[in-house]
C-alpha cells in the first residue's frame, strides 16, 4: 500500500512542504493538517508545496490543493507549488487547474 509522507522545513519566511508518496482520498488529511497550521502560523509567511516527489493525485488530491490554495489566499498567505512531476502535472491539467493552482500545463500528449 502507497501512502504519502509529508516534511516540513522552515527557513526565515518560508516554510517548505515536501510531499512524497500519493494523494488521494485515504493520505489527504496527511497533507491537509501540517499545510493549515502553517498557513495559520504567525507571523504569516509564505509556504511551498514541493511535488517533486508526489507519484500519484486523485480528484480528492486535487480538491484538496484547491482548498488549500483558497485558504492560503484567504490568510493572505503566498503558496506555492513546485517541482510537479509529469503524471500528476498531467491530471491537474486535464482537470483545468494548471492556472488555479499556479503550475504549467503539461505538454500535449503525443
Amino acid at each position: 500500500m502507497a501512502g504519502l509522507s509529508v516534511e516540513v522545513t522552515a527557513a526565515g519566511d518560508r516554510s517548505l512542504v515536501r510531499v512524497v508518496g500519493e494523494l488521494d482520498l485515504d493520505s489527504a488529511a496527511i497533507l491537509r493538517r501540517p499545510v493549515e497550521a502553517e498557513l495559520s502560523a504567525e507571523p504569516a509567511h509564505a509556504v511551498t508545496l514541493d511535488l517533486a516527489e508526489l507519484t500519484f493525485v486523485d480528484s480528492s488530491g486535487l480538491a484538496l490543493l484547491v482548498e488549500l490554495r483558497r485558504l492560503a489566499s484567504g490568510a493572505g498567505v503566498q503558496l506555492d507549488i513546485v517541482n510537479v512531476r509529469p503524471g500528476p502535472q498531467r491530471v491537474i491539467s486535464i482537470a483545468g487547474l494548471a492556472e488555479t493552482l499556479g503550475v504549467p500545463p503539461a505538454p500535449p500528449h503525443e
